[in-house]
């Protein structure tokens, strides 16, 4: 046959088969995943450091309130340090959730690295013992 008119596939002489290559398409989603949870990590944690910096200020802010409450007691300080309060709840709950989902991403990656490390150790024509 001429070389033009061969059907697309594997070279003569190429000992893939069916179940390899499925395998290896498999590895290659397992691993694009990965890359993907990875980046969803990086951006996770970086939203959880700067979330964590803001509960930190926001914490001495509602101390301060709350001391200018106790010394004045006002109306107006009474409020300020409710806002601050209410402000420093929303963050530390904001934080919470970002630590969470930062967990979530991790049980994620873990479960795929073992699903990845099964392909690996699935694989036809390995040499391990």
């Amino acid at each position: 046959m001429a070389p033009w008119l061969a059907p697309p596939g594997p070279v003569t002489g190429d000992t893939t088969t069916g179940a390899a290559t499925g395998t290896d398409r498999e590895t290659t989603r397992v691993r694009d995943r990965l890359a993907r949870i990875q980046d969803d990590l990086k951006r996770v944690r970086a939203t959880e450091r700067v979330l964590a910096e803001q509960v930190a200020y926001l914490a001495e802010v509602a101390q301060d309130a709350e001391t200018r409450k106790l010394v004045a007691q006002t109306p107006l300080a009474d409020r300020e340090w409710r806002d601050a309060r209410t402000d420093l709840d929303r963050h530390a709950g904001l934080l919470e959730e970002a630590r969470s989902q930062a967990q979530a991403l991790v049980d994620q990656r873990d479960g795929l690295l073992e699903r990845l490390f099964e392909l690996e150790a699935a694989r036809p024509g390995r040499d391990d013992p």
